[in-house]
């Protein structure tokens, strides 16, 4: 990690917006500290944090920080509608694999939680 870093829990009505506003919280505090974000990699980041959120049908963690280049995104839960990757999220989990740099998922099975971990980074001039 190379910048700031937010953590909070989310649940409930309103939570994806939630995670948006933390990513732009995010990319507020970095430019108070002279690492500006890119407004694609904030945007990019904004709709993948608020997809993953969305996706859970719980209580999760969502973790955001900056590192170079971009922001990694992780959202920890044990209560995801699906399995992320999974056959029943080939619509939404297509379109994080367009806008991700990297990405992972990783089950704890001692502690039945699956975090899916996404990073988003500027690709370049152009992009």
């Amino acid at each position: 990690m190379t910048g700031p870093v937010r953590r909070c829990e989310l649940t409930g009505t309103g939570a994806a917006a939630r995670a948006r506003a933390e990513v732009h919280r995010l990319a507020d505090e970095a430019l108070l500290a002279g690492l500006p974000v890119s407004e694609v990699v904030e945007g990019d980041a904004a709709l993948v944090a608020s997809e993953l959120v969305a996706h859970t049908d719980g209580p999760c963690a969502l973790e955001l920080a900056l590192t170079a280049g971009g922001i990694d995104i992780r959202v920890i839960s044990s209560a995801w509608q699906a399995a992320p990757g999974g056959r029943d999220h080939l619509a939404w989990w297509g379109l994080l694999r367009l806008l991700a740099q990297d990405m992972s998922v990783r089950t704890h099975t001692v502690a039945g939680v699956t975090t899916v971990r996404v990073q988003i980074a500027d690709a370049g001039p152009g992009s």
